[in-house]
């Protein structure tokens, strides 16, 4: 598993979301997305992916298109690496 986190302004991350479709469409390698408002307009997300190799063929698929359009995000996600620990309870 590998570990990213982006802070955005919100509107930016709407646009954003609706393009890179992480929810509507996930990409296979995308373990989990959460995203949540942090306040002062501000949405934070940290996303799980397979490998780091699965980031760099969605930035590649989907992101690289989406910027060449719309320019570079405010904000770039922070790799984190892999987790040293996790717990994933199997049902909600």
């Amino acid at each position: 598993m590998f570990v990213e986190t982006i802070v955005l302004p919100r509107s930016e991350w709407e646009r954003g979301q609706e393009r890179l479709r992480y929810t509507t469409d996930p990409p296979e390698a995308l373990v989990v997305s959460i995203v949540w408002d942090s306040g002062d307009g501000q949405v934070t997300g940290v996303n799980v992916w397979e490998t780091a190799g699965a980031i760099a063929d969605f930035y590649m698929e989907r992101v690289r298109p989406f910027v060449e359009a719309e320019g570079e995000p405010t904000n770039k996600p922070q790799r984190h690496g892999e987790p040293l620990a996790f717990y994933l309870r199997r049902s909600l």
